[in-house]
């Protein structure tokens, strides 16, 4: 298998950004990072985002902004990945440089909200509530348009979210990426199993085999590259895993709690505590009475 470099962009016919519409019935692109920001809409499927050393779900109307060089991967939940589900994944993305206008164009005194939310976007930012909403239409709107029209929309997208305090950053404060292209084969290798595996008992000498390292090797390597020892990692996607079924099931929590990859209801309550602050009881009720306001 060829070993992928980071991600080279190309904008055809000379433009300074690009609004691109990705339908398949999974994500392919590996994880990966580029010199241009990128807004991700989703606007079809579901699955596990990881933006620097941030592990979250995404389903429809998630709203991400990536900025330059940070590594990042959206890969579909597994059931996306069987021919006879009909499950589409689809997404609006838009690309371009910091320095794609111009090397000075946003560090003129109009820019400067739009500069600094740049600067944010080096952490990753997520958007949500009624900017979520207004922005996914004007990007809607932006993707049918050509010329000036496209380029003037892109603005009027840079400028709400610049002024929207409906955002939170991804990665960690103290999260500094240490992902070279050469890095990227084993990690994509190492990510894949553990989203296919996670539910079963996963073993040190089993990973660190797919990276060709020892197991005291690959724990170092894994630390330095996400921000997180293996088994945290993994707990991560479990508790996600969690979110999801708590909220899209009628499942009782015990059952759950095994689904996940748990076969100690305490040590699961430990851990969901600790990622989400809520108990899995509370997490529910909240997601549902939120659906009843609504």
């Amino acid at each position: 298998m060829q070993k992928p470099l980071f991600q080279k962009i190309y904008l055809t016919d000379q433009k300074s950004f690009n609004i691109l519409k990705v339908n398949r019935p999974y994500f392919v692109v590996p994880w990966h990072f580029h010199p241009e920001v990128e807004i991700m809409l989703i606007t079809k499927g579901t699955g596990t985002r990881f933006v620097g050393d941030s592990i979250e779900d995404f389903g429809p109307n998630d709203l991400v902004m990536v900025g330059s060089n940070l590594a990042h991967v959206w890969k579909n939940s597994l059931q996306h990945y069987e021919a006879s589900s009909g499950l589409q994944a689809e997404a609006r993305v838009i690309l371009f440089r910091e320095d794609c206008f111009g090397r000075d164009f946003f560090n003129i005194a109009e820019m400067e909200r739009i500069k600094n939310m740049l600067l944010k976007a080096e952490r990753g930012l997520k958007f949500f509530g009624n900017t979520a909403s207004s922005v996914k239409n004007k990007i809607m709107a932006a993707y049918e348009q050509t010329g000036l029209e496209r380029f003037i929309s892109l603005i009027h997208i840079l400028n709400e979210l610049s002024q929207s305090k409906e955002y939170v950053t991804l990665s960690s404060i103290g999260y500094i990426q240490q992902i070279q292209t050469s890095d990227l084969y084993h990690l994509n290798v190492v990510l894949d199993y553990l989203l296919k595996n996670f539910k079963k008992e996963i073993k040190l000498e089993e990973v660190s085999k797919l990276a060709n390292m020892s197991p005291t090797a690959f724990c170092r390597y894994f630390k330095s590259r996400t921000n997180k020892t293996l088994i945290q990692f993994i707990n991560e996607l479990r508790i996600g895993y969690a979110k999801k079924m708590l909220v899209e099931s009628r499942d009782t929590i015990s059952t759950i709690c095994l689904n996940s990859g748990y076969n100690n209801i305490s040590n699961f309550y430990d851990h969901f505590y600790k990622i989400t602050g809520k108990r899995p009881s509370q997490f529910r009720d909240e997601h549902h009475n939120k659906l009843i306001a609504l």
